[in-house]
């Protein structure tokens, strides 16, 4: 199996076993080992893209913590994280900004989810661990609420810059008018020769 990149540079992936044993020469230490890694990383980018995406294992431990094992719950979850991701997004292709923005909406969306099931799963308990919970549900609740605000206000930014830029471009393109009938106008001497 080769990489766009891969074909681009004659570089193919390594197979399973032999990355495998990369990796586990390069967590004992070996420094060969960490060198090729970091040499593999450079020519296959769509691998460190893949694995290093903390977004998505944040989202990925969330979700495992929620679905508490349960295959159904899990998968069900992690559609519904891909179905929320994909209606925040304005575009088919957010900038990195928001996409920032948008992962972080929806891990706060999952820990306030994690916060309410797990309260309501401890049935009995102290008043101690009560408000432990009621702190836990009211911090999610608010970081979610203020991711949402973060991601409308980028939005809203970037709707204000954008008039402003459309604005700048209208004024200008006047002012280029006025100054050519202007100087048509008053120094009609120059123009007479281009204008027959």
């Amino acid at each position: 199996m080769q990489s766009l990149d891969a074909e681009k540079d004659g570089t193919s992936l390594p197979d399973k076993e032999s990355f495998d044993d990369i990796v586990a020469l390069a967590n004992s230490g070996d420094p060969e080992a960490v060198t090729a890694l970091r040499e593999l990383l450079g020519n296959h980018p769509m691998i460190w893209k893949q694995v290093g995406d903390l977004a998505q294992h944040a989202v990925l431990t969330l979700v495992q913590m929620l679905s508490q094992g349960n295959e159904l719950i899990q998968q069900s979850v992690l559609k519904s994280v891909e179905e929320l991701t994909s209606d925040l997004a304005e575009s088919d292709s957010p900038n990195v900004m928001e996409q920032l923005l948008i992962s972080r909406v929806v891990c706060n969306w999952l820990e306030c989810q994690l916060a309410i099931t797990l309260s309501g799963s401890m049935g009995e308990e102290s008043l101690v661990r009560s408000r432990f919970h009621l702190k836990l549900r009211e911090s999610s609740q608010r970081r979610f609420q203020q991711s949402v605000l973060g991601l409308q206000q980028y939005r809203k930014r970037e709707v204000d810059l954008a008039r402003s830029k459309c604005k700048v471009v209208q004024d200008a393109r006047k002012a280029q008018v006025d100054y050519d009938e202007l100087t048509r106008r008053d120094y009609s001497f120059h123009f007479r020769g281009s204008d027959s």
